[in-house]
């Protein structure tokens, strides 16, 4: 705006007043702005403090977790374990501090580009073991983009190199990585530079991603718990201790779980699901007991494309628990009638498929515990309803439910008729009472196959995907925690997907794993199991 003089202002009155309205717009319009940067700058300053506070508190509670873990780890142990129990529950232990340790690197990594310093230094970690002489030694030799300085363009002069080794298996044998790369110098300048290391799937660790893929299948494909492994390491010569097993299980479950999410997200896309439930117990630090949680798992329809198979870690089998990983999820349900998924049910959002496998092992068990003509009979009715799918097997989903409509429809009008009858004649608290009456009860769930070809006969499907858990189950017995449960979740869901698409998961992980840590979060979908290629077959 132009400075005025008192010879410049308008004479006339009208001209005057209008000018001063003018400069008060004005002026107006300037502290509105001025106002509004200062609130954009507090706005800001709130937005920093906030996060900075929540990485305390987060930092904090990381290490409150820690310390608890320790306690735990180093407190009296239960009379009631035995030593291969105290083994398992002090590797679920050191795999869980292990994990909370990495959460909290990452988040005091964080602190160190931010100019406010966390209230908790940076820990100290203890020195990279060296690696046996006696194993063989493959060399990568990494080489500069340029020779020129890129500070002041004088040519760079070598001054040393740089050995960074990792831990490499190959089945069968172990062997060491030497990644070499020049140390060089500008003269001029001053300016020391070399090549950047490749990314790695645990920064600055020992094991390449085949060794990690090692440790991981053989925990959840071969069921081999760490100390087991442990052992296996020391007689191929390398002392790898069993805490750092489970530090590098911790840090993997950061990959497995993208890879979890990314199969869930495909799993809700289908329109029909099966799920199923089984118990996992979880250690109670402190008491050598465990309490039953639960690994809920979701499989895409038998005859999918693309079968990906999803486990979902609870602490318990409320109902709550399938509401919450289904969300808005619209489509059918095939279960085993367990009353938790009822309420998805009366949301009117979800239909329910029965399981005829289920009701043949009411009538089964029935016959097993006394010979009874009525169980025989259901059970020879049920046979050829699996008979009739057998034949229809291959069929596309159209024709199959045209053949289940005009084979097994009949037979199951006269099986209901007969059910009914036989109700009315049999003890009405009689265990084959009980076995006709769950068949009748979810009658309509049941004979929803007749109408959609894509259905399967039972929830089979799922359950097959479970014998896994079960086998693991066995051989170390419990998860260290909730977090370990939802470790053990992650993992399963990518090793079981692999095996619904006939991809060997150790192959697989050795490719994903190496991949992951530069690969582009848009193109995920490139490395889920049904998507991936193994590379080393032409």
């Amino acid at each position: 705006m132009k400075s005025r003089t008192p010879d410049s202002l308008p004479r006339h009155p009208d001209a005057l007043r209008d000018l001063v309205l003018q400069l008060l717009r004005e002026q107006e319009e300037k502290d509105t702005e001025h106002a509004r940067q200062i609130a954009e700058h507090c706005r800001v300053i709130a937005q920093k403090d906030q996060h900075l506070s929540v990485r305390d508190e987060t930092i904090a509670r990381l290490e409150m977790t820690i310390a608890k873990l320790q306690r735990w780890r180093f407190g009296r142990r239960s009379e009631k374990l035995s030593p291969n129990q105290i083994s398992l529950w002090e590797e679920a232990l050191e795999t869980e501090i292990a994990a909370v340790e990495s959460e909290l690197d990452a988040v005091l990594a964080e602190s160190a580009s931010t100019k406010r310093e966390p209230k908790t230094p940076p820990r100290r970690h203890p020195g990279r073991m060296q690696l046996p002489d006696t194993l063989a030694r493959v060399e990568v030799q990494h080489h500069p983009e340029s020779c020129a300085c890129a500070q002041c363009g004088a040519p760079l002069e070598i001054i040393g190199e740089e050995i960074t080794e990792k831990l490499d298996y190959v089945p069968g044998h172990f062997q060491v990585i030497r990644h070499v790369r020049p140390k060089m110098a500008c003269r001029p300048c001053g300016t020391l530079t070399s090549p950047v290391l490749p990314a790695q799937v645990i920064d600055k660790g020992l094991p390449t991603a085949r060794t990690l893929a090692q440790v991981l299948t053989a925990k959840y494909l071969d069921h081999l718990p760490l100390y087991r492994q442990e052992g296996q390491y020391l007689r191929a010569g390398v002392p790898i201790s069993r805490s750092t097993l489970c530090s590098w299980m911790g840090q993997g479950e950061y990959w497995l779980n993208i890879l979890a999410g990314a199969c869930k997200e495909a799993l809700l896309m289908g329109s029909i699901l099966h799920a199923d439930e089984t118990p996992l117990p979880v250690l109670h630090p402190g008491s050598g007991k465990t309490q039953k949680a639960y690994l809920w798992v979701y499989r895409s329809q038998a005859d999918a494309r693309h079968p990906v198979v999803v486990f979902d870690y609870a602490p318990d089998r409320k109902g709550i628990h399938p509401q919450r990983f289904l969300g808005d999820w619209q489509g059918i349900l095939q279960t085993d009638d367990y009353s938790g998924y009822d309420a998805l049910y009366r949301q009117g959002r979800i239909t329910e498929a029965g399981c005829w496998a289920h009701v043949r092992r009411h009538f089964y068990d029935v016959n097993q515990s006394a010979p009874s003509p009525v169980a025989q009979n259901a059970l020879l009715r049920i046979r050829k309803l699996y008979e009739i799918e057998a034949e229809i097997k291959d069929d596309p989903p159209e024709r199959k439910a045209q053949a289940r409509r005009e084979r097994a429809g009949p037979w199951l009008e006269s099986f209901h008729a007969w059910l009914t009858e036989v109700q009315m004649q049999v003890a009405p608290k009689s265990a084959i009472a009980k076995a006709i009456a769950y068949a009748l009860q979810r009658w309509t769930a049941l004979t929803l196959y007749l109408q959609e070809g894509r259905l399967s006969i039972d929830n089979n499907p799922v359950e097959r995907a479970l014998r896994g858990v079960a086998i693991g189950r066995k051989n170390y017995l419990f998860a260290g925690n909730d977090a370990g449960g939802e470790r053990a979740a992650a993992f399963y869901t990518v090793i079981e997907s692999c095996k619904l698409n006939s991809v060997e998961p150790f192959a697989y992980l050795c490719d994903v794993l190496d991949k992951l840590p530069t690969w582009p979060h848009k193109r995920l979908h490139e490395l889920l199991p049904w998507n991936w290629t193994n590379p080393n077959i032409a």
